[in-house]
């Protein structure tokens, strides 16, 4: 609560302050203001560094790129004036610049903007976490390993208002690609002048989306921050609220009570919580977003044996975590790629009806490969084996990691599992250092195409933080990179990385999950999207 003492030595004084202060209330009351609480603070507002949900979701409501996603995860055209002129092989991508939209200081957006994000984006020291983006464009892999210049990047500028991608290979969902932050522009003048305090804080960034950023005081840190219309969009005239406030609050118990006293208009909910409001009005679930695994390191001998890697996979009940320890929604896991993600390109049928689930409950055959295993390893089968499990705070990961504790604890001789749970940011960090032997993490797609899943586990991926290394898996996924202008190669392509990946169980998944919300029935149009950044403020409004 934050306290003032007004010092007012003049009876005309006072008058002014009142007069000033009705008009201010008056205005105030005008406003459409919505409230909204979290329960994870920001790990970034600069696009080139951001590979965390929470943070590709504020971006995509400060910034704006060439496309945003529509109600079914097509691009449509926000930076760009149009859809881009692609070549007949699928190589050469023309894009006209949208001529209204400026950055919020008034200067126009060009070409350069967008050249100069992605250059910086992919010489910046956290390129390799999202070095997928950058795979497909024309020497984007060479770039990324400094066996080539910069200079050499497939894109460049026709001209102020006209922007040309080069790809190495066709990529179906380049375009689709282009919503996501690593692409979205940036203004190499401000950013120079700013030098290192560049994002540091909202007052350090300069923004292109829907709204500006307000009140962030830094990553990691800030438990608050405000959206502002921006009165500089190009199609501000969609933007209905003037105001979106976001506290950081992490304990559902709060979030729930806050909502009911009408302090806040929209919630996440988990766990009990998410199970016993299910029949209420204003509980939103919505599509699948992700999939919550299991990750090995692979760097340690005892988990490159794919045996003790089954095993603790064989010992997971799916359905008995998903449906009775969680309860919330959540389904087990039948693969990696979890359901609306994508469709045959031939049939229209889901990626995960096109086979059948590739994970198993068997206790007995997870405690024979255990002790086989260990014998492998020239381990005796009593020797003790301590795993130290890493997770993010969160009340479904706390339980997740608890049930895997019990069943690993319980059933594989001489395991023994210490579970540390950290904030996001260091999470991510210890994850990225392979400061762990298991990690327990959730991860969506940041496009509607199995690929966006299945290229994490690639050798050399930057978000491989197990360092899984398959040079078949590696091979299936290069297959299908080549058949991109044949759809139905490509589709069996990825079938079969992901019957690989399972069948080794390079990593284990265990559930997939969707959001749920309490949301006012006052707050409508929150656009959300189960690929990519989610939640879309810009058309949402306050209806009484």
């Amino acid at each position: 609560m934050r306290k003032s003492s007004f010092y007012l030595i003049l009876i005309s004084s006072i008058f002014i302050l009142t007069a000033c202060t009705t008009t201010k209330t008056k205005e105030k009351e005008s406003e459409e203001v919505a409230k909204i609480n979290v329960i994870q603070e920001l790990n970034t507002i600069d696009p080139s560094f951001s590979v965390d949900v929470n943070s590709n979701i504020v971006l995509n409501n400060i910034y704006e790129g060439l496309y945003r996603l529509d109600m079914e995860n097509q691009p449509i055209p926000a930076g760009a004036k149009a859809l881009p002129e692609i070549s007949e092989d699928g190589l050469i991508y023309v894009i006209k610049l949208n001529p209204e939209a400026v950055w919020s200081n008034g200067k126009k957006i060009t070409a350069d903007d967008y050249i100069y994000a992605l250059k910086r984006s992919i010489t910046s020291k956290d390129a390799p976490q999202n070095n997928y983006f950058y795979d497909n464009i024309k020497n984007g892999h060479e770039v990324l390993e400094k066996k080539k210049s910069v200079e050499e990047l497939g894109i460049k500028k026709i001209d102020d208002m006209t922007l040309q991608f080069e790809l190495s290979e066709a990529t179906p969902y380049f375009t689709a690609m282009l919503a996501m932050p690593v692409f979205f522009p940036l203004n190499q003048e401000f950013i120079e002048e700013k030098g290192d305090d560049f994002a540091t804080t909202s007052e350090n960034a300069l923004y292109n989306g829907p709204f500006v950023l307000s009140e962030f005081k830094g990553a990691g840190t800030s438990s608050n921050w405000v959206y502002l219309k921006n009165e500089t969009y190009w199609d501000k005239e969609e933007v209905k609220l003037d105001k979106i406030k976001f506290d950081v609050v992490k304990e559902t118990t709060t979030n729930v009570n806050l909502f009911e006293n009408g302090q806040t208009d929209e919630v996440s909910v988990l766990g009990e919580y998410a199970k016993n409001k299910k029949e209420d009005p204003q509980f939103v679930q919505e599509k699948t977003t992700q999939t919550v695994f299991l990750g090995y390191n692979h760097t340690k001998e005892f988990y490159q044996n794919a045996k003790i890697r089954q095993a603790i996979s064989l010992l997971i009940n799916r359905e008995e975590l998903a449906h009775n320890i969680l309860g919330n929604g959540v389904e087990p896991a039948t693969g990696l790629i979890f359901e609306h993600l994508a469709v045959n390109p031939k049939t229209g049928e889901d990626f995960t009806k096109n086979r059948p689930s590739l994970l198993a409950t068997d206790v007995d055959k997870a405690k024979q490969l255990w002790l086989e295993g260990k014998k492998e390893l020239g381990l005796e089968e009593t020797e003790k084996v301590t795993i130290q499990l890493i997770t993010f705070e969160n009340e479904d990961m706390a339980k997740t990691a608890e049930y895997l504790q019990g069943v690993i604890t319980e059933n594989l001789e001489g395991a023994k599992v210490e579970i540390n749970s950290y904030p996001v940011s260091v999470f991510m960090d210890n994850a990225n250092k392979q400061a762990f032997d298991l990690y327990l993490v959730s991860w969506g797609a940041d496009y509607a195409d199995p690929n966006a899943m299945l290229q994490l586990f690639k050798s050399d991926s930057g978000s491989n933080w197990g360092k899984y290394q398959q040079p078949k898996y590696d091979n299936l996924l290069s297959e299908a990179k080549k058949n991109s202008l044949v759809p139905e190669k490509r589709w069996q392509n990825l079938i079969d990385a992901e019957n690989l990946l399972m069948k080794e169980q390079g990593i284990t998944p265990i559930y997939s999950s969707n959001p749920t919300y309490l949301r006012s029935t006052e707050l409508k149009n929150v656009k959300f999207h189960n690929v990519g950044p989610r939640f879309e403020y810009k058309y949402a409004e306050l209806k009484k």
